[in-house]
């Protein structure tokens, strides 16, 4: 800028140049050549005619003209460059912020996607479908409660994701669904072709579907067997489209409608719900072959559904994500030109006016110089060509008071107007950038206590005061401290400070809540201060002569205050300097919610990470556990009762422990059995010596009785000889009688040793049943080890079920699972073998008990049998006796004696019956207990596969 000095020295140069310029002007004027006149040239050529119009005009109008156009031209330029550079920009900043908008979009929806990919994965990897066995062991029940759990499991915002899973063979017959309805047959469906096919995860297109009659979208994976890894059914999940439309929702708040479309160009998604399955290629192929030269940009175009406005359209195309297969989806987002570039026009009617009314003033101003005189008028539009040109410095010599020097001075002072506006401009752009500049460094810190720092240093360079301190309240008594503090050396220093102002409390929460910025440009003379004799005594404390005040707002909720401090001298703060001072107030506030949003998100971080940490530890630490269980426990299979689980803390120390019992009773159990059998073949043994004895003794009995009877025969036979052999007669009847009493006394024998063989016997009847008991213990602990390997097997699925959860991290504890679960099928197959063994012993001891019953009867029935024999013997050395005694008298007695004879013959057949009787009872028995041998053996071997010492 020129100053007085200046303007002196210079002004007897600018009219040197001022004449200089005139004379050449003039001497151009008078020294023009005469050009040729052709009339059918001038009638012909319009710009001849306008020439020759010009030229009949007066200088003054001619140098108004010039002037006119030399002060508006410039002005509408630059404001129509300046109007088109603004357009542009704005026009770039709306179009890149839908774009980001749409990209944004475009990328959840994969994200969302792909979560959905991983969730057929897990399903398709459940052990109730891979695994034959835990299949098998799992009801359809629980089958579906699990397909129920997951469904419910799957939620965006409180909404189900999915309203169907089921599950296919491979001719697509349905094996297994959800709650919800599901076809029984979808061998012609295009995803169940696609995942035979393809043999990998398949995600469908949308399509209606024929049960729920909405736009779904299906899912399908292969099942494979765990064991084979062949495929062995299709699983698959039915979502709507409902989640994509709420994602769409979320993420286009901005603007006013929002499509989605699939491979087909097909509308699945719309904003609208009269737009939905619309086909964009078919429907509108105007639209479609305009936005197909624009695929992923943002363009200014006709409306894709109406086609009567024009709208602001961006179009993007998903992008896969790594795993993910091509959707082929597509994403259009559209708003009117109307809204989008509102501020445009805004801006338009700005720039006409300020246009306009500058060039109307230039136009005045140059025509009224203009009548004055001639070279005035140059010298005025060579000044305002100048200021036209940007010379905002440029100013004319005032040399009068007159209308020409009032003109030159309304110049200068339009001069200096532009140049007052340039400069507020320039430090309105200078604040702008200060604030951007301000904001960007408080936004690049994610602690509250960085925030604050950068926030009072930034903001007290910026406003070049003495100090900016951040004071934070304690919203339960609106009391607090300062927090952050940016000062000059050598003034006192309030960080730390704790300040309680019952007067705010009571009066100005709510204004500075509302937004309230308060400026006090000298607090000893501000009305609000006058009775505040203890608010003023606390800032002369710290050497405070003015200050400016602004809240600190997050969430509506006062949290604080930024406080700027003028020490030196009062100061009164300019409009400009309070503006930029609550702009920083409300971005320290922003900036604020921001680290709170962040600090909270890493704390979730940090809380997922060590949760994360916790479960692996605990899954190797139940790892370890089960391994060490298994190896353990593995010769338990094979009939070794001596093996024990070690008993550690935790839920597979109570299984251990528990298993410890089981086996430890068995193992009792066993050994009694043993026992028991060993007793039983050592009984046996004894009893069988005592009954083969019994037998031979009662064979030799019916021999010697054949041999009693056949002499019987002969002394009958002979009995008319008696007399003559008298003395041989009483032989034979002392022989007789000497036989019969020896007979006796083995029929007392043979009546004590079956007594005996009875009381063995029942003996052991007594233990066989006792036996019979002892197997139904076992068979009580049987359904015991059936019931925990049931419930080993549910355990090992459920922990399949949240190792396939786990994702990579829990493949490891998905095997020992699945070891786990074999272990328990194994366990139940060996219970099975046990139950069958048992049932066996049971039957056979049964067969025992009843062939024991058999022989007791026998030997009661033979008790009772050699008890007659007895009697039979009784009478027989009775008879001898009498025999002996009638010998004597012979000779008198020989008819008598022939009676008694035949009596004593028929006396002697009813013995050797007798004695028959009893040696085929003595047989039976014996075989009876051959058998018992037998089976008391074959338990024996039954339970040797036992190991118990």
């Amino acid at each position: 800028m020129f100053n007085k000095t200046d303007a002196a020295k210079s002004s007897d140069v600018e009219k040197r140049e001022s004449m200089v310029s005139s004379q050449t002007i003039t001497d151009s004027l008078v020294r023009l050549p005469s050009l040729p006149v052709d009339d059918k040239t001038v009638k012909r050529s319009r710009l001849n005619r306008v020439n020759n119009a010009f030229k009949r005009l007066s200088l003054g109008t001619k140098a108004t003209i010039l002037a006119i156009a030399i002060g508006t031209l410039p002005v509408l330029g630059i404001g129509t460059l300046a109007y088109q550079l603004t357009k542009y920009s704005l026009q770039n900043k709306a179009s890149q912020l839908q774009q980001f908008q749409a990209e944004d979009l475009a990328d959840q929806i994969n994200r969302f996607m792909f979560e959905r990919y991983s969730d057929i994965q897990f399903i398709s990897n459940l052990p109730i479908l891979i695994n034959p066995s835990v299949s098998a062991a799992t009801s359809p029940q629980e089958k579906q409660a699990m397909l129920d759990k997951i469904i419910d499991a799957k939620t965006v915002d409180g909404n189900q994701i999915y309203d169907s899973i089921a599950l296919y063979d491979l001719n697509g017959n349905l094996i297994l669904k959800s709650q919800a309805d599901a076809i029984a047959n979808v061998k012609d469906r295009d995803f169940f072709k696609a995942v035979q096919k393809s043999d990998r995860p398949h995600i469908s297109q949308p399509e209606v579907s024929p049960t729920t009659k909405k736009n779904s979208i299906f899912i399908a994976a292969p099942v494979k067997d765990s064991s084979t890894g062949n495929i062995i059914a299709v699983v698959r999940t039915r979502m709507a489209v409902q989640p994509l439309d709420n994602l769409a929702k979320t993420y286009t708040k901005t603007v006013e409608e929002y499509f989605l479309l699939d491979s087909s160009g097909n509308l699945f998604v719309a904003a609208e719900e009269e737009h939905l399955n619309s086909n964009i290629k078919t429907d509108y192929p105007d639209v479609y072959k305009k936005l197909a030269s624009f695929r992923e940009s943002t363009v200014i175009g006709l409306d894709p559904v109406h086609g009567n406005r024009t709208q602001l359209l961006s179009f993007v195309r998903l992008q896969p994500l790594k795993g993910l297969p091509d959707l082929k989806w597509e994403v259009l987002l559209a708003t009117n030109t109307e809204n989008a570039f509102a501020t445009q026009q805004e801006l338009l009617l700005t720039f006409a006016l300020g246009t306009g009314l500058t060039a109307i003033i230039v136009a005045a101003i140059a025509a009224w110089i203009a009548k004055r005189s001639t070279e005035p008028i140059l010298k005025a539009t060579a000044t305002v060509q100048r200021l036209g040109q940007g010379e905002f410095n440029t100013r004319l010599i005032v040399e009068g008071e007159d209308e020409l020097g009032i003109l030159n001075a309304n110049i200068n002072h339009m001069a200096g107007q532009l140049e007052t506006l340039l400069k507020e401009q320039e430090q309105e752009t200078e604040r702008a950038k200060i604030l951007a500049d301000i904001t960007l460094r408080i936004r690049r810190n994610l602690k509250v206590e960085d925030i604050y720092k950068t926030a009072v240093r930034e903001l007290r360079q910026a406003l070049k005061t003495d100090r900016v301190i951040i004071y934070e309240f304690n919203s339960d008594a609106w009391d607090g401290c300062v927090v952050a503090e940016a000062v000059n050396a050598g003034l006192p220093k309030m960080h730390g400070v704790h300040i309680d102002d019952p007067c705010f409390r009571e009066r100005h929460v709510n204004t500075y809540r509302d937004g309230r910025v308060r400026a006090i440009t000298n607090i000893y003379q501000d009305a609000d201060l006058v009775n505040a004799d203890c608010y003023i005594n606390m800032l002369e404390k710290f050497a405070v002569k003015a200050n400016l005040i602004a809240p600190i707002v997050i969430e509506e909720q006062l949290v604080g205050l930024l406080i700027a401090h003028h020490c030196q001298t009062p100061r009164l703060w300019q409009q400009p300097e309070i503006d930029l001072f609550k702009q920083l107030a409300t971005q320290i506030g922003y900036a604020m919610e921001q680290a709170k949003l962040l600090d909270e998100v890493e704390q979730a971080r940090a809380l997922a990470e060590k949760s994360s940490i916790d479960e692996r530890q605990q899954k190797e630490a139940l790892q370890m556990q089960l391994l060490e269980l298994l190896s353990n426990v593995e010769g338990a299979a094979s009939g070794d009762l001596t093996v024990r689980a070690e008993v550690t803390a935790g839920e597979i120390g109570t299984v251990a422990d528990f298993f410890n019992s089981i086996v430890e009773s068995l193992r009792d159990i066993v050994t009694q059995v043993k026992i028991a059998a060993i007793q039983v073949n050592d009984a046996i043994g004894d009893n069988s010596g005592s009954i083969r004895n019994l037998a031979e003794e009662a064979l030799t009995q019916a021999a010697e009785i054949n041999r009693t009877l056949d002499a019987v025969d002969r002394m009958t036979g002979s009995i008319q000889a008696v007399a003559d052999s008298a003395h041989q007669a009483a032989k034979i009847a002392k022989n007789a009688s000497d036989t019969a009493t020896k007979s006796g006394q083995a029929m007392d024998m043979t009546v004590q040793n079956i007594l005996h063989l009875r009381e063995t016997v029942g003996e052991t009847a007594k233990k066989v049943k006792r036996l019979g008991e002892s197997t139904q213990q076992i068979s009580r602990v049987v359904a015991l080890i059936n019931q925990i390997s049931m419930q080993t097997n549910l355990l090992a699925i459920n922990a399949g079920i949240e190792a396939a959860r786990a994702g990579e991290e829990g493949q490891g504890f998905a095997v020992v699972a699945e070891e786990v679960g074999e272990l328990a099928a194994r366990s139940a197959a060996a219970t099975k073998e046990i139950e069958q063994i048992v049932e066996n012993i049971q039957r056979e001891t049964s067969e025992v008990v009843q062939a024991m019953e058999v022989g007791t009867t026998q030997v009661v029935e033979g008790t009772r049998i050699v008890e007659d024999a007895k009697g039979s013997l009784s009478q027989i050395l009775e008879v001898s006796r009498q025999i002996d005694a009638l010998v004597q008298s012979i000779s008198t007695t020989t008819a008598s004696g022939v009676e008694i004879s035949q009596i004593v013959s028929e006396l002697m057949k009813q013995i050797a019956t007798i004695s028959k009787r009893t040696s085929d009872s003595s047989l039976q028995v014996s075989e009876s207990l051959q058998k018992t041998v037998k089976i008391s053996q074959k338990l024996q071997e039954t339970v040797g596969t036992f190991k118990v010492s």
